[in-house]
């Protein structure tokens, strides 16, 4: 299809973007190239197949960025760069209802602890704004 000058490009380029750029050209709508001038020496169809093996490389690049950030990623967050066992981090409680009881009384003595103190604050600037 394309000259056999712009071979190393086009060895580079997967067959559907080879593809792509020759119906591309054929379908400029602006200035489409002749079927019959494709297959010619041309500094336009060389510098169109240099442009898309340059989108071509930079999408490559992209992905093998983007992969190897959530590699990094998944790679940072594994044990295995962590100087702690996962073992040292097991806490093992057990459980007697009677710690979940003490507990829950006292946050039931501190809050009406809070709200008897509360109380008397305002008890006593009511008794002040009365004098």
């Amino acid at each position: 299809m394309f000259h056999s000058n712009y071979k190393c490009i086009i060895n580079r380029l997967p067959e559907s973007l080879v593809k792509r750029a020759s119906e591309r050209l054929l379908r400029h709508s602006k200035d489409p190239v002749p079927l019959e001038a494709i297959s010619e020496k041309s500094e336009r169809i060389e510098s169109y197949l240099r442009h898309t093996l340059e989108v071509y490389k930079n999408s490559l690049n992209r992905k093998k960025r983007k992969t190897m950030a959530q590699e990094k990623i998944l790679h940072s967050r594994s044990w295995l760069e962590c100087n702690v066992s996962p073992a040292l981090l097991t806490i093992h409680v057990v459980d007697s209802g009677v710690q979940t009881k003490k507990i829950a009384h006292d946050h039931k003595e501190e809050n009406n602890r809070q709200v008897m103190n509360e109380l008397k604050v305002l008890s006593q600037y009511l008794l002040d704004y009365n004098r």
